[in-house]
C-alpha cells in the first residue's frame, strides 16, 4: 500500500503547487492590471485636467482687486465636474470661491497649503492650479472619489465585479488545462498497469518497466505476474499427472474388466448352471458394463474439462438422432418395463443443426440411461423435441421419482460431493457436452418438488 500512498501524496501535493500557481498567476495579474489601469486613469485624467485648468485659468478676470470667472469659465467649471473651487491669493487668503461650503476654511498657511494641495480640505480631494502669485483649488465630490496617495476612479470600482468574474473564468480555464494535462501524464503512467491487468487475465506472462511514479506498483505487479505464472505452471502438472493418471487407470482396468466380460458371457451358455447362477453371472454382466461406462465418462469428462477432446462439427438431423438413439435401445434388448416415447414436433423435422453427433448422441444417451438405471422397477420414458426460434429444445422426462435437489446441487458444486453424496458423473458428461456446444441444461421442476431434464441446442455454433 505504500507505493499507492505515494502516487495519492505526489498528485496531493500536485493540487497544492497548482493552488499556489493559481494564486500567484492572480495576485500577479491583480497587481500588473491595477498598475496598468493607475497609470492610464492617471495620465489621461492628467491631460484631460491640465486642458480644463488652463482654460478656466485664462477666464478668471480680475476687476478692482475683485476676481471672478466669465460666464465660459463657469461653463468649463460645471463640465469638469468639480463640486466647488476657489482661489487663494499669495498671503493665504480666499479672494474668490464657488460653492464653497461653510465647513472649508477661508485663510491658510503654507504649512497648511503643502497639505492639502496633495490631499484633502475638510475632507473633499482637491486639486490646485498656479494663477498668478496664488493659485485656484478645485474640489473633487467626496462620495465619488478617494485619494490615497493617488486618485481612484469609481468606474475602475464599479467594474471590479466584472474583472472578478473574468479573472475566476481564467482560472477555471487555467485550472482545467492543468488537470486535463496532470491527467493524461497520470494516464499514461497508469496505461501499462492497465494493460499488464489485462494480459494478466489472458493469462499472459507480464514484465512491465519499473520506473516513474508507478514504479513500486509496476514491481509488485510483475512480482505477482511472476507468482501466477509459477501457479499455473503447478496446476498444469498437477493436471497432466491427474489425466496421465486417469488414462493409466483406465488402461489398467480395460484388460483384466474385459477378461471378466468375456468369462461371464462364456460361463452364462453353461447349460448345466442353475438359474441362481446365471443371475448372478447376469449381475456381474450388467456391473461390468456400468463399471466400463464410469470410466469412459471418466475419461471424457477429464478431456472436456481440459478442452483436451477436440469437437468433430459436422451437419446433423435432430429428429434422425434421437430416432437413432431410441432404435438402439430397443434393438438391444430394452426390457419391456421400460417404454421410450419419442414426440417430435413436424418443424424440427427439416431442421439441420452443427454439432459433434457422437458426443451429442453420448449425451442424451447418458440422460435415457440415467432414467432407466434410476427405475429398476420400470418407468415410462417421453422425449419431446421442439423448435423455439433459433434452437433445438430437448426435454426428458420420465413416470419414475425424477432428479432431486441434492443431485443438482452436487452438479453445481464444484464436483467433489464425498463418497456419501449422490453420483453425478453421467450428468456431469451431459452438462460439459452441452455448454461444449454452447448449449444449456436447465431442469423442469414437477409439482413433487424433483426435476426433468431440459436441453438447448442452437442451430449453429
Amino acid at each position: 500500500m505504500k507505493s499507492l500512498f505515494r502516487v495519492i501524496f505526489r498528485y496531493m501535493g500536485t493540487a497544492v503547487l497548482i493552488i499556489i500557481f493559481i494564486l500567484a498567476m492572480n495576485v500577479a495579474s491583480f497587481i500588473y492590471m491595477g498598475y496598468q489601469t493607475l497609470q492610464k486613469e492617471q495620465r489621461e485624467g492628467s491631460e484631460y485636467m491640465r486642458s480644463h485648468l488652463a482654460a478656466m485659468g485664462a477666464e478668471m478676470k480680475e476687476t478692482d482687486g475683485a476676481y471672478d470667472l466669465t460666464p465660459e469659465g463657469y461653463e468649463i467649471l460645471e463640465e469638469t465636474g468639480y463640486v466647488w473651487a476657489m482661489l487663494i491669493n499669495g498671503q493665504g487668503q480666499v479672494v474668490w470661491e464657488w460653492k464653497v461650503p461653510a465647513e472649508v476654511p477661508r485663510s491658510y498657511t503654507m504649512a497648511d497649503v503643502s497639505v492639502f494641495c496633495k490631499w484633502y480640505i475638510a475632507d473633499y480631494p482637491v486639486k490646485t492650479w498656479t494663477y498668478g502669485d496664488g493659485f485656484m483649488v478645485y474640489a473633487m465630490d467626496k462620495e465619488k472619489v478617494a485619494r490615497l496617495n493617488g486618485e481612484f476612479s469609481l468606474v475602475l470600482i464599479e467594474s471590479f465585479p466584472r474583472n472578478i468574474l473574468r479573472w475566476v473564468l481564467l482560472n477555471i480555464f487555467l485550472i482545467v488545462i492543468l488537470v486535463a494535462f496532470l491527467g493524461y501524464r497520470f494516464y499514461r503512467s497508469l496505461q501499462p498497469i492497465a494493460s499488464g491487468i489485462e494480459s494478466l487475465s489472458r493469462k499472459e506472462n507480464v514484465e512491465l518497466s519499473e520506473n516513474g511514479v508507478t514504479r513500486e506498483l509496476a514491481q509488485k505487479f510483475n512480482e505477482t505476474s511472476r507468482i501466477l505464472a509459477e501457479q499455473d505452471r503447478r496446476l498444469s502438472q498437477r493436471d497432466n499427472a491427474r489425466t496421465n493418471w486417469i488414462a493409466g487407470v483406465s488402461h489398467d482396468i480395460r484388460t483384466p474388466l474385459s477378461l471378466i466380460t468375456g468369462y461371464s458371457i462364456g460361463l452364462s451358455e453353461d447349460e448345466n448352471l442353475t438359474q441362481g447362477q446365471k443371475k448372478k453371472l447376469s449381475i456381474i454382466q450388467s456391473q461390468s458394463m456400468t463399471i466400463k461406462r464410469l470410466i469412459e465418462d471418466l475419461n471424457l469428462t477429464s478431456k472436456l474439462e481440459y478442452e483436451a477432446h477436440p469437437l468433430r462439427i459436422g451437419d446433423y438431423s435432430p429428429a434422425s438422432l434421437m430416432r437413432e438413439i431410441v432404435a438402439e435401445y430397443y434393438n438391444n434388448g430394452l426390457d419391456e418395463k421400460y417404454e421410450i416415447y419419442l414426440s417430435l414436433q413436424d418443424v424440427v423435422e427439416s431442421v439441420t443443426a452443427r454439432g459433434d453427433v457422437e458426443l451429442l448422441k453420448r449425451c442424451f444417451q447418458n440422460i435415457i440411461g440415467n432414467s432407466i438405471r434410476h427405475n429398476e422397477e420400470g418407468c415410462f420414458l417421453n422425449l419431446r423435441v421442439t423448435r423455439v426460434g433459433d434452437s433445438i429444445h430437448y426435454a426428458f422426462q420420465d413416470s419414475g421419482p425424477g432428479i432431486s435437489r441434492e443431485v443438482i446441487e452436487a452438479l453445481e458444486s464444484s464436483g467433489e460431493t464425498g463418497k456419501d453424496g449422490p453420483h453425478v458423473m453421467g450428468l456431469r458428461v451431459v452438462r460439459q457436452i452441452v455448454l461444449a456446444h454452447g448449449g444449456t441444461l436447465s431442469f423442469e421442476k414437477r409439482p413433487s418438488g424433483n426435476y426433468d431434464v431440459l436441453v438447448e441446442l442452437r442451430f449453429a455454433l
